[in-house]
Formats: structure tokens, C-alpha cells, sequence
């Protein structure tokens, strides 16, 4: 019986006297793994991300009105006197005509009080959010600041903004001193932290016409009793607005607005991950599917091409067993190399996407080791057959087959 370490090495010079046939060979466990390393750090990235951000930043209920002019003030109070409401913000959004500098854009304009700042846990390049007592003034999202216009909007430029008024049927227009360049770090206000201007509340209002607003957002003082707290503020909300506890109950559809919290929206966000990896698991999966098909078809041709070889090794006193490990070995060190080549092109593709999606980058060590692990056992899966075939070969035969 020969050595491991001879059976290896016999194995690395059959692989090295055809390495087009070996490199193509491990092509389709290159791409599965690569697939399935590739969904599983970017799977474990987007799950440390929400995790994150479950635990930064205040706990919220976003509550929309699905109808017109049914939010006013009274509402906000309501919603605000809610046992476990800390503070409420309102909005009120339309995308309206901007002028800096000569030019002219259509841009997102949202009218809000000053706690917005903390709800989308906004980031300042320059500058601060308004307070309540502001206002003709203005907060610019920092995409908007750096690529609407040809000239960057700073703190201290003044920009025209009209709004359409409901009473006059035209659209008002008036200066806004900007005080302030701001994102958002927060999953429920990157868009509009990033694209949007913002102005106060009451500025809004009186440039529109209307006192209403469709948006209303509390932060509430416990996570651990967010459900509770939402379920209350719908409950008085729609009875304020004149929906009968039995329809409450019974039928959401006479609710004119819809509620959900952070939770939730994280908890949704984390199920539409999984599915897509699941999806792209199995998509990986046929990979390696297809490239131990292929494995066992370039082997079985190898064991053909090498009958006059096998036989003359068993002639020379290698053992069946020999001969079966010899092929084993080829087949798993094909499986290993493409296992290695795909977890690094799996790893490149997650940091590739990560950084496009602004997600700092998992590392799941247990997934790597198990990619090269699973590569292995489809090595000696796809190989166990065409190796069999070889080891039990005569070796009379074999010499007078050629």
C-alpha cells in the first residue's frame, strides 16, 4: 500500500499534465461556491445591519392617513396624550418647483417640526435642523446640496420654493434662508434625509392653504411595549376619527389610516433578506449541483483516457485500494481549489455589494468553513463512482484493452 503523500503527489501531476480540463472542471464548484459564500455574507451583513439599527436610534410608529384631510393638529395631540408616546412628529410632503442659482428643479419638499431631526437620527455636513420657532428657512438633504444644482448649496444660500396653495389655486413662492446640511443614518429616513428639503411645519401650512398633514410619526419610550402602544394609538385614533370598535375589530378596511412600527418594518425587512437568500441558495445550489456533474464526467473520461496507466500501476503491485484513493484524492483536490477560488470570489462579490448598499460587511467565518467543507464532500461524492470504476479494473485487461 503506498503513502498519502505519494498518492497526493501522483494526483497533483495528473491535475498539472492537463490544467485546461482541471481549471474548467472546477469552474461550476468555483461558481456555486462562490454563489453560496457570497449569499451567506451578505445575508449575515444585512442581519448585523438591522440588528444595529433595531438598537440605535428612538423606537417609532409611523402612522399614514389613507385619506384626505384627516389629520389635523387634534389628531397629533391625541396621538401625543397616548400612554407610552414620548413625542410625535408630523409631515406634510409635496414635490414642488425649487430655484437656486437659475436654475429650476423639481424636489421633494417636507414640512415637519423639529423633532424630524431625531426620528431619522440626521447627521449634519454643516449646519442644524430648525426648531419650531423658525420660520422661513430651510434644511437641504445632502444629495440635493451637492447634485441638483451646478453650484453646491451651503449653510447661509437662499433658495425659492413654491408651493402650490390650496385656496388661490396658484402656487406661492418665498425665500428660505438654508441652515443646514443633513443625511440620515437611519433605515426610515436615508431617502428623505438625503433627498429632500425640509421647512417648518407652519411655513408649510401657510404657503399651501392647508392645516392638515398625511404623516405622523411617535416615538414611544419603551420597545419592549411598542405593540401595545401602537394598537392603543390606533384604537383611539380611529375612534377619534369615527370608526365603531366593532369596525375596528372586524374590518381594517373603515380605518382611513395604517400604523406600523420600527419593529415591524425591521422584522419585514429581515424576512424579504431571507427569502431572496434562499432563493439564491438554491441558485448556488444547482451550481454545485452541475459542477459535481461535471466532476464525475471528466473523471469518468479521465479513468478511460488512463486505462492503460491503471493497468499498469496494479501491474507494478498498487493495491484497488491505491488506485481508488489516487482518483478520490484528484477529485477532492479539484473541490478544494475551486472551493478556495470560489470563497475569494464570493468574498469580493460581498464586499462589492455590501458597499453598495452602504452596509458594513459580515464576516461569517462558520459559512466560509462550510463552503470549503462542501466542496469537499461534493468532490468525493462526484469522484466516488469514476474512482470505484478504476480501483476494480483488471489489470490483465486493462494492458490488452489498448
Amino acid at each position: 500500500m503506498i503513502s498519502l503523500s505519494h498518492c497526493i503527489s501522483m494526483a497533483v501531476a495528473s491535475l498539472k499534465s492537463s490544467k485546461l480540463r482541471s481549471g474548467l472542471t472546477a469552474l461550476g464548484i468555483i461558481i456555486g461556491i462562490a454563489a453560496v459564500i457570497t449569499v451567506f455574507t451578505l445575508g449575515d451583513s444585512m442581519s448585523g445591519y438591522v440588528n444595529t439599527q433595531m438598537d440605535q436610534g428612538p423606537p417609532y410608529i409611523e402612522i399614514y392617513s389613507t385619506k384626505e384631510r384627516i389629520f389635523y393638529q387634534q389628531q397629533a395631540d391625541l396621538v401625543a396624550n397616548t400612554a407610552g408616546v414620548e413625542s410625535v412628529t408630523i409631515e406634510w410632503g409635496a414635490t414642488s418647483v425649487v430655484r437656486f442659482s437659475n436654475e429650476e428643479q423639481n424636489i421633494s419638499i417636507i414640512g415637519t417640526n423639529e423633532s424630524m431631526a431625531d426620528v431619522m437620527e440626521m447627521n449634519f455636513t454643516d449646519g442644524r435642523f430648525f426648531t419650531d420657532k423658525d420660520s422661513y428657512v430651510a434644511v437641504v438633504g445632502k444629495g440635493i446640496a451637492e447634485d441638483s444644482f451646478r453650484n453646491e448649496i451651503g449653510v447661509r444660500s437662499s433658495v425659492d420654493i413654491s408651493v402650490y396653495n390650496y385656496d388661490t389655486k396658484d402656487y406661492v413662492t418665498e425665500s428660505f434662508q438654508v441652515i443646514g446640511i443633513a443625511g440620515s443614518d437611519s433605515e426610515l429616513g436615508y431617502s428623505y434625509g438625503q433627498n429632500s428639503i425640509f421647512i417648518p411645519i407652519q411655513t408649510m401650512q401657510k404657503m399651501s392653504g392647508r392645516t392638515d398633514f398625511n404623516v405622523m410619526t411617535a416615538i414611544v419610550d419603551d420597545v419592549n411595549t411598542i405593540n401595545d402602544t401602537e394598537n392603543e394609538i390606533k384604537r383611539r385614533l380611529a375612534r377619534n376619527l369615527g370608526v365603531s370598535e366593532r369596525d375596528i375589530a372586524e374590518n381594517d378596511s373603515q380605518v382611513p389610516f395604517t400604523t406600523f412600527n420600527k419593529i415591524e418594518m425591521l422584522e419585514q425587512f429581515q424576512t424579504v433578506t431571507a427569502t431572496l437568500q434562499y432563493f439564491l441558495v438554491g441558485i448556488g445550489g444547482i451550481s454545485l449541483i452541475v459542477g459535481a456533474v461535471g466532476i464525475m464526467n471528466i473523471m469518468i473520461v479521465t479513468v478511460t483516457e488512463r486505462t492503460k496507466e491503471i493497468g499498469t500501476l496494479k501491474a507494478l503491485g498498487y493495491s484497488a485500494r491505491d488506485v481508488l484513493m489516487m482518483f478520490v484524492i484528484e477529485s477532492i483536490i479539484i473541490s478544494i481549489l475551486g472551493g478556495i477560488i470560489g470563497t475569494v470570489v464570493g468574498l469580493l462579490a460581498a464586499y462589492i455589494l455590501t458597499a453598495l448598499l452602504g452596509v458594513p460587511m459580515g464576516f461569517p467565518v462558520t459559512s466560509i468553513l462550510a463552503g470549503v467543507g462542501l466542496s469537499v464532500v461534493v468532490g468525493v461524492l462526484a469522484g466516488a463512482q469514476p474512482s470505484y470504476r478504476a480501483a476494480k479494473m483488471n489489470p490483465v485487461d486493462a494492458l490488452r484493452d489498448q
